[in-house]
């Protein structure tokens, strides 16, 4: 599965453009109306934004401080991108709070290593974590599906939140052992344990885990 890209940009075909470009990596969601933002919000889950910083109405930087006031804001990277790469430019849209800045002529594979890793830190660091209609605090030590407390153990929360950090990719059998108990001794069988201890849990959850030949993944239900 894709991460999910949301670009805000007045100019349909560079909306175009770099959906064709990205479209190997990323599920681009493209706007050319920044006014529509919160519907945007509304209707999608994405992992990172890209906005335009020149544009009408609402330019990049107003477009930025409406996002993350917005309820449905997850806290993912909000990355600029222009084709002003005038040092002005560049530092308010990194005093502005972007996370990244890209010039409009990048080179296409760098792009899209630089949105990746910001993706993965933005994962890795997150201590609060959202697929759906699940929401896993890793600093409470709670976790919730439709706002109701879900009771798991303590090593069912960590396999949990490190299966959806490595989402939309998959995560190893030996991935999930080395995260979760630091150690290559435990058995596979034993992650086959919990995870079937765990989905009882989490029924009511829009997602579901599924084991394919060594490889964990979630899926959407059916």
């Amino acid at each position: 599965m894709k991460w999910t890209l949301i670009y805000f940009d007045d100019q349909i075909q560079n909306i175009e453009c770099f959906s064709e470009l990205l479209s190997e990596k990323f599920n681009v969601i493209g706007c050319h109306d920044a006014t529509a933002f919160s519907d945007i919000l509304q209707n999608n889950y994405p992992h990172a934004f890209l906005l335009d910083v020149h544009m009408p109405i609402i330019d990049g930087h107003a477009l930025y401080k409406k996002i993350i006031d917005h309820p449905l804001y997850n806290d993912c990277p909000i990355i600029f991108i222009s084709g002003d790469q005038s040092d002005e430019n560049k530092i308010r849209s990194y005093q502005e709070g972007g996370i990244d800045f890209l010039p409009r002529d990048i080179n296409a594979d760098e792009m899209i290593i630089r949105l990746e890793n910001k993706i993965k830190f933005h994962l890795q660091m997150s201590t609060k974590l959202e697929l759906g209609n699940l929401q896993v605090d890793v600093e409470t030590l709670k976790a919730t599906i439709k706002n109701n407390n879900i009771d798991l153990t303590l090593l069912e929360l960590r396999m949990l939140s490190s299966i959806l950090r490595a989402y939309p990719q998959n995560i190893s059998r030996q991935e999930l052992i080395l995260k979760v108990w630091g150690t290559n001794s435990v058995k596979p069988g034993t992650v086959n344990t919990h995870l079937t201890n765990l989905k009882p849990k989490i029924v009511g959850w829009n997602f579901q885990i599924k084991v394919r030949e060594d490889n964990i993944i979630i899926q959407p239900n059916d």
